[in-house]
């Protein structure tokens, strides 16, 4: 039985106090793939930009930090629903973000996704 290797991502930017974007390889593909990733189960404050930039910064690992997601779920947008971890502890970025006050709870933020998608509108045969 082969054990995966957990996905490592290096991030791009910050594009929404709740939103990174990310690079990881994907070893199916032997590409690379740029996604956004929404930051589950948390809601992050305006001022959420610069503590994950700080954070990515202190934790990652030549530019490296371990991509965790929530069975690659995706939201309205098209974000995946996840996390970034440093390699070495574990330490959660989201875990850093609620300590220090730059965003609360929301736990049920993945239902929430599950019910937006159940509820969406599906083309009919014609098309729409």
């Amino acid at each position: 039985m082969v054990i995966p290797e957990p996905l490592t991502a290096q991030v791009i930017r910050v594009t929404r106090p709740d939103t990174v974007m990310v690079r990881t390889h994907v070893p199916q593909l032997q590409s690379q793939a740029t996604l956004h990733l929404a930051l589950a189960g948390v809601r992050c404050l305006e001022s959420a930009r610069q503590p994950i930039i700080d954070w990515v910064e202190t934790h990652a690992d030549f530019g490296r930090l371990r991509l965790v997601t929530m069975d690659w779920l995706r939201d309205s947008y098209g974000r995946v629903l996840g996390d970034l971890c440093d390699a070495q502890t574990g330490e959660p970025l989201t875990g850093y973000l609620l300590e220090n006050g730059c965003a609360e709870r929301y736990d049920t933020h993945c239902l929430d996704v599950m019910r937006e998608l159940m509820e969406a509108e599906e083309p009919n045969d014609s098309g729409w």
